[in-house]
């Protein structure tokens, strides 16, 4: 069976962190195993630690460090390129997940994608063209379907009917 994967997207600061933790709770809460992937396009993101081992060793040129710890495992790849959400998935994701969920990727091809627009950002969709736009998350805009952004629980519902066997 293959895992059911979604994207969310939108602009800098539009709250999808926000609305994808409180999907993740939810869903967590319930019993789902739910993994996340969130793009980091531009590099920015701190992973590690300047001056640590893990640092010191993927520095000195490791392809892969893998640092454990008794509650969680975190792991760098050194990649030759960017790759496509479903190479990472491939190699990457727990292949017990239920659900897998994309934050960003929004011009990678292949996924449901919901796009989050909040009234205060005032702008039109990014995705309105496109045919992987399956829904927006919302306070305000216009759009079948549409969930309220702070409403997260009809959004898992939604997710629970048409992405999640039980």
């Amino acid at each position: 069976m293959k895992i059911p994967v979604i994207c969310i997207v939108g602009a800098h600061n539009s709250g999808k962190t926000t609305f994808i933790t409180k999907i993740i709770n939810i869903l967590t809460s319930e019993g789902y195993n739910v993994a996340a992937l969130k793009h980091d396009p531009k590099g920015k993101a701190v992973t590690d630690t300047v001056g640590k081992d893990s640092y010191k060793m993927y520095e000195s040129g490791a392809k892969q460090v893998i640092l454990v710890s008794p509650e969680k495992i975190t792991t760098y790849n050194r990649v030759e390129k960017e790759l496509h959400p479903e190479e990472i998935i491939d190699k990457f994701a727990d292949k017990e997940a239920d659900i897998i969920i994309l934050e960003g990727f929004k011009w990678f091809k292949g996924f449901d994608k919901f796009e989050v627009v909040r009234k205060v950002e005032n702008r039109d969709l990014m995705l309105k063209d496109s045919e992987e736009l399956k829904g927006v998350i919302t306070d305000y805009y216009p759009f079948n379907p549409s969930f309220d952004i702070n409403k997260p629980e009809q959004f898992v519902e939604f997710l629970k009917n048409n992405y999640l066997n039980d």
